[in-house]
């Protein structure tokens, strides 16, 4: 399984080290979680063959992002370029000084190769075309994600027009989650990953004491099981604010005191079920670290929060202003308007 295909028009682009963490984590069971920052030949190889027994559409280029990558087995580049022979060109991103040699990367002359100031590349283009269309294009890949994220939760975003169950306002629709995640399980897995990136360098000193990831539902079971394994960090699942999971069933026999907590949720609308647990790991002793989900929906302008860092959902994807009408999802009181 591939996890990280990005599909453009033009080219198709793969992260390694997403695909490094999957290798590392599920087909050869090291354990290491997003801390591992060496590429193997399992993981190369498997996207080789991925692309081999793929029918594309035509794309031109593949593109490889080694971000995070630091170190590469000796006899990679000879199976990366297979992809040649497929009929691609390659295009590397954020490539390390570190492994500019074992890529033989001096043996390739393009003058729109140049070395950023820590002597490595933001994009090397492996080949020496004075003129390809993938020269215009962007690259960008927090950009490509968040239009695929987009382009696939519009499939699972239904019709609803109903009273949300906890916090006092309409719902013209909902997002059928379930569906998406049971659906779209390389893609869910590529987001998760991205989210425990996201969680490693938003607390890269708390989470070497080893915070607890806090699960408030059934629902997000598995986002919080996979969080779990990708950081290495233990689990407190909490089903309608009542515990009930295979690690701690019930509130008394775990020992909230001191201990540090990141509440994880699948979908944050207006953050009443989050507000309720931070107030419940709190008044039980321990201390809350702040919130990451999914997706959250972005009700007020991001220049009129005004609320302290801890406060802040750290989220893969936001339903907000600019995309909300594009994916039908509306929120409404029975208020009247101000133009009315």
């Amino acid at each position: 399984m591939v996890v990280s295909l990005i599909k453009n028009a033009d080219y198709l682009y793969f992260s390694l080290h997403a695909e490094e963490v999957v290798t590392s984590n599920y087909l050869k069971d090291t354990n290491e979680g997003v801390y591992i920052s060496s590429l193997q030949f399992e993981t190369v190889d498997r996207i080789v063959t991925f692309i081999r027994d793929t029918n594309f559409d035509g794309q031109k280029y593949v593109v490889l992002d080694f971000r995070h990558i630091k170190h590469i087995q000796g006899n990679l580049i000879a199976k990366i370029t297979e992809i040649r022979n497929f009929g691609y060109k390659l295009v590397f991103k954020n490539v390390f000084n570190e492994i500019i040699e074992p890529l033989s990367l001096n043996l390739i002359e393009n003058q729109r190769n140049t070395l950023n100031e820590n002597k490595g590349y933001d994009v090397f283009y492996f080949f020496s075309s004075e003129s390809e269309a993938i020269y215009d294009e962007e690259l960008n890949e927090k950009n490509l994600f968040n239009s695929l994220f987009e382009r696939s939760i519009k499939e699972y975003i239904r019709e609803y027009d109903k009273k949300h169950a906890s916090s006092f306002v309409y719902l013209k629709s909902f997002i059928d989650l379930k569906n998406f995640i049971s659906n779209e399980r390389p893609f869910i897995y590529f987001a998760l990953y991205k989210l425990a990136m996201k969680i490693k360098y938003k607390w890269s000193t708390e989470i070497n004491e080893n915070p607890i990831l806090v699960c408030q539902s059934l629902t997000s079971t598995f986002l919080v099981s996979i969080l779990s394994k990708l950081l290495n960090l233990d689990i407190l699942v909490f089903d309608k604010i009542g515990p009930i999971t295979k690690l701690y069933n019930k509130l008394e026999k775990h020992n909230f005191d001191k201990r540090k907590y990141i509440i994880v949720s699948d979908l944050v609308c207006l953050g009443t079920e989050v507000k309720i647990t931070k107030s419940l790991i709190e008044f039980s002793g321990g201390h809350y670290l702040g919130n990451v989900s999914l997706i959250k929906i972005e009700t007020l302008a991001r220049e009129d929060l005004q609320l302290d860092n801890i406060d802040r959902t750290i989220s893969i994807f936001s339903i907000n202003r600019e995309n909300n009408e594009d994916l039908k999802y509306f929120i409404y009181t029975n208020l009247k308007s101000i133009n009315e």
